[in-house]
């Protein structure tokens, strides 16, 4: 076998990625070449099935192993719901200034990997424009209810305010995510403040008084989830299959069928010999399980919502939608509780800490126009803006009386897809990489 030097692009949103490239003391750098496969047959040995893989610290109510299984039944049908021009198109502004400092938006990547394709809205169905920026979180902070109502005094308010005239069109099918070269310092420094940023155990302790570790390792185990998920998408979709002849175009783990990639299996191998990491990806993935749960009937309430056709006519893809829509709802994953809030809001400050939860979010999320790829940005404001919504609706009041704008709907449902591909490649690229060795060489 051939011995090479796997070098690490550290890639898609707010470059996440290096923080995982830290912990394995291996350096961060930008790498194009060709691919090479090669017979590998322990390759596959890293992905542990201890049995159970219970996620009790989480407040997840399944196991890893349950977890998985029934994945493998929903991710086409997530693959089919986001691929309707309803979820397909993500309205951001993607010119915001960073805030925090001084940040150039600029592609450094050889192929132009970060750069993104936006939409002429003349070609999005009348009847699915939408003048808001769907990724626009904006907070109304409001005094938390007494203990005894705590999982009811959650009330802050996610919902845009303006149209914004800068907000253009993303075709999310046409730019998935994956590896874009994305990498350096700049990227570091969004990942750090990102980091910095939730530390819980830094907010006045009047807030945070009578809340247990566990709950407070909540946030840091959702943010790890989800730098993790994005990790997965980076290592599974690392390198453009312009053969047409990538193991992962069957299995499922695709949603546009012009647009295919090599994995990189070294990076993979890194990923999932970790614990922390992939079981923080379970948790984050169980909690947004549970809050799309909670907004079936929002959902299917008004099948009309998704027609497409003119006139606000529905078109036999719009049939076709609300029927996997329904179906998905329908699965096991979404008929269990995945996350036990009543759980979390039996520690006597929890409902204090949720609101300082969804603050810390919140900043994360205009942390995204620190990103200086287009297309990382784009994800990342999508994710984070998933993760403020789900935190809303996880912590919210009763079961299935949500309301959803626009935004957050495609938001949550395309994070829910990207989520469970991650969770599928757990397993579905330790078969691929045990058989074929897929690595960058210069």
């Amino acid at each position: 076998m051939l011995k090479m030097r796997l070098l690490i692009v550290v890639p898609v949103l707010l470059g996440l990625v290096w923080q995982i490239l830290l912990r394995a003391e291996l350096d961060g750098v930008s790498f194009f070449g060709m691919y090479i496969s090669a017979n590998n047959s322990g390759a596959g040995s890293y992905v542990r099935t201890k049995k159970g893989n219970a996620l009790k610290e989480g407040f997840c109510s399944l196991t890893m192993d349950e977890v998985s299984q029934n994945t493998e039944g929903i991710t086409g049908l997530l693959n089919n719901i986001t691929s309707h021009p309803y979820f397909r198109y993500f309205k951001v502004n993607l010119d915001r200034e960073c805030r925090y400092w001084v940040a150039e938006a600029s592609c450094t990547c050889d192929s132009n990997g970060c750069q993104i394709c936006t939409c002429d809205d003349s070609g999005i169905p009348e009847t699915l424009k939408y003048p808001y920026d769907m990724s626009d979180v904006s907070t109304v902070e409001r005094r938390a209810a007494p203990d005894k109502h705590a999982a009811k005094g959650f009330e802050d308010e996610i919902k845009p305010i303006d149209p914004d005239r800068d907000a253009t069109y993303v075709d999310l099918l046409q730019n998935p995510e994956a590896n874009t070269g994305y990498s350096g310092p700049k990227a570091a420094r969004v990942w750090q403040a990102v980091y910095n940023n939730c530390n819980i155990d830094g907010l006045p302790s009047n807030d945070t008084a009578g809340v247990e570790n566990r709950e407070k390792a909540l946030l840091r185990q959702l943010l790890s989830g989800l730098h993790t998920s994005i990790t997965m998408h980076v290592a599974a979709f690392f390198y453009n299959d312009t053969k047409g002849d990538s193991p992962l175009r069957s299995l499922g783990v695709l949603n546009n069928p012009n647009i295919s990639f090599y994995p990189n299996c070294g990076m993979f191998r890194r990923i999932v010999k970790n614990d922390e990491f992939i079981r923080n990806l379970f948790v984050v993935y169980q909690f947004v399980l549970r809050a799309l749960a909670k907004t079936k009937r929002a959902f299917l309430a008004n099948s009309s919502l998704y027609n497409s056709g003119f006139n606000g006519a529905a078109t036999d893809g719009d049939v076709r939608l609300y029927s996997n829509i329904g179906e998905l709802f329908s699965s096991k994953l979404f008929r269990v509780a995945t996350f036990d809030e009543q759980k979390f809001f039996e520690s006597p400050g929890a409902h204090l800490l949720v609101r300082q939860m969804k603050r810390v979010v919140h900043n994360v999320t205009t942390l995204m126009d620190c990103v200086t790829c287009e297309k990382c940005r784009a994800w990342g404001k999508l994710e984070t803006a998933a993760l403020a919504t789900a935190l809303k609706i996880v912590f919210g009041s009763a079961e299935n009386v949500v309301e959803l704008n626009r935004g957050e709907r495609v938001a949550l449902i395309n994070f829910a897809r990207q989520l469970a591909i991650s969770v599928k490649n757990v397993r579905s690229l330790a078969a691929v990489c045990e058989k074929f060795n897929y690595t960058a060489m210069s």
